[in-house]
């Protein structure tokens, strides 16, 4: 339903604005603060992933802007009040994102991220073709938020069983089952002692470990997790230097929640 929705119009309450003029955030109530109940590990998650390195917007901001934005939308969205950002872009168009609570009939609540960026040109447009335009809803399940995709079915357990050992940890450690979250430490532990792991089963072992140290708050074992995959990408031939974005993913992430 949601691929139908128009961007939000702009007509907010109050602004914030860089001294660079780079973003504006529009904000509807300026004095909540976060009355969703989302923990801050899932919503960064998400949110900077998809706001930011979907649409190639990482390319001109700090990781003091990002957390600037999130943190705006982590404590302005209400049940009742949205949050816009409009980003500067010479061409074709400025960048626009709306987040936005929803309740569903049958999927209950729901964060939303409306965007104009278009996944078909890969660039802002000023009346995106639904059908292209990049959008995201998760529920939101007590404190966490969790990707559509992302709901629990021990169809697609078993699927991610089947699979490599890192898409079991990323299933348990972001569905909305919540007895599956202790399983994720005794697998990320596995994966990393085992001597007949790949290099890049490796190198995303370190980045789950990393996030699991972001989820508990442990900020000095997730830097030190970091800085293994690191090693591990820098060092391994065989992992293609595509893949230095997820070393890049996962510094950002970390950057912004010790921010947050």
């Amino acid at each position: 339903m949601y691929k139908h929705l128009l961007i939000i119009s702009l007509i907010l309450s109050s602004i914030y604005a860089t001294s660079q003029e780079k973003f504006k955030i529009f904000r509807e109530n300026e004095t909540s603060k976060h009355e969703l109940g989302i923990k801050p590990f899932y919503f960064v998650h998400h949110t900077f992933a998809d706001s930011f390195f979907m649409t190639d917007l990482y390319k001109q901001l700090t990781y003091d802007d990002m957390t600037s934005i999130l943190t705006e939308v982590y404590n302005g969205v209400t049940e009742k009040d949205k949050v816009n950002v409009e980003f500067h872009i010479d061409k074709p168009s400025d960048a626009r994102i709306a987040y936005f609570f929803n309740e569903h009939d049958t999927n209950g609540k729901q964060f939303i991220m409306l965007t104009n960026f278009d996944n078909s040109t890969r660039r802002f447009a000023s009346n995106p073709d639904p059908k292209n335009q990049l959008a995201r809803w998760y529920f939101i399940k007590d404190d966490k938020m969790v990707y559509r995709k992302d709901k629990y079915t021990k169809e697609e357990e078993a699927n991610k069983m089947k699979g490599e050992t890192f898409k079991i940890i990323d299933y348990y450690m972001f569905d909305d089952n919540f007895d599956n979250d202790k399983k994720v430490k005794p697998l990320i532990d596995n994966l990393l002692s085992s001597p007949n792991e790949s290099n890049l089963n490796k190198m995303y072992g370190y980045l789950y470990l990393s996030e699991y140290y972001l989820l508990n708050n442990d900020f000095e074992n997730a830097e030190k997790a970091l800085l293994k995959l690191s090693n591990v990408f820098e060092k391994s031939s065989d992992i293609p230097r595509g893949y230095a974005l997820i070393v890049d993913m996962a510094r950002t992430e970390y950057e912004i929640l010790k921010r947050f």
